[in-house]
């Protein structure tokens, strides 16, 4: 499972959105200021990442609450989103190439269609019914620190 803490946003009936915001590895470093990696992650600013959760627990507006994902949903997601395409990219430049005896342009051609088959199949098959991207559930609720200092006062 694959662990990150959320703030929540907003409190639906039976439903709650939570917000995580991207964390950059860069700045990490005393040659970020002077990395294209660096120069590029100061440029852009943070994205933060919405999500609606089914939930049972009674949660309040800013409330963090630690939330998870499963391990093979990231990866069948991954392959379907990068690798599908890229094959499909490969193979229509393949038989562009050597199965029909295309010249350059063709292959070119071939690739294109390909990559654009494989993005239609991923996404054809990622709004199937058997969606592979599991939603994230709640895994547990944070204490707030003034919470926790109650905790350790109290006998």
């Amino acid at each position: 499972m694959i662990e990150e803490i959320a703030t929540v946003s907003a409190v639906y009936d039976g439903k709650v959105e939570v917000v995580c915001f991207s964390k950059s590895a860069c700045g990490q470093c005393k040659q970020s200021s002077h990395c294209g990696t660096g120069i590029v992650s100061k440029a852009l600013p943070g994205r933060d990442h919405r999500f609606l959760i089914a939930t049972d627990l009674s949660l309040t507006v800013n409330q963090q609450v630690r939330i998870g994902i499963p391990e093979h949903s990231l990866i069948s997601s991954a392959f379907l989103v990068y690798l599908l395409p890229l094959l499909l990219v490969m193979a229509g430049a393949l038989g562009a190439s050597i199965g029909l005896g295309l010249g350059d342009g063709g292959t070119i051609l071939g690739a294109a269609v390909g990559g654009l088959l494989g993005f239609v199949l991923a996404a054809r098959w990622a709004d199937r019914g058997g969606q592979l991207v599991t939603e994230p559930v709640i895994l547990s609720t944070m204490l707030a620190s003034t919470q926790l200092a109650q905790d350790l006062d109290t006998p």
